[in-house]
């Protein structure tokens, strides 16, 4: 019963996610110090997204959230301090106003 529950939010977790990464660019200028941050930041939530869908592809459910909740963190943080655009999403991202 809790697999299947775990599976399930896995599963609604990765489409959010795809959902979430075809909304989002970075948003600060090429000249800018926080572009290589920003740049840095989205490497480190694809990579942590890629980790997730792998660890679910292996049925290994547990490091498939972990990574997940990694990832989104990553691309959530990036939103909240306005290096990311969300485009004004706040469903899917915690924006600041």
């Amino acid at each position: 019963m809790i697999e299947k529950e775990l599976e399930e939010r896995v599963k609604k977790y990765i489409l959010l996610e795809e959902e979430a990464l075809s909304k989002v660019s970075i948003c600060v200028p090429d000249e800018s110090f926080l572009r290589t941050f920003a740049i840095d930041l989205m490497n480190m939530v694809k990579s942590y997204f890629e980790d997730a869908k792998h660890f679910y592809e292996k049925n290994d459910l547990i490091n498939a959230l972990s990574a997940l909740n990694y990832s989104y963190g990553w691309l959530d943080s990036g939103v909240r301090l306005g290096i990311i655009d969300g485009n004004s999403d706040n469903r899917l991202f915690t924006l600041f106003k």
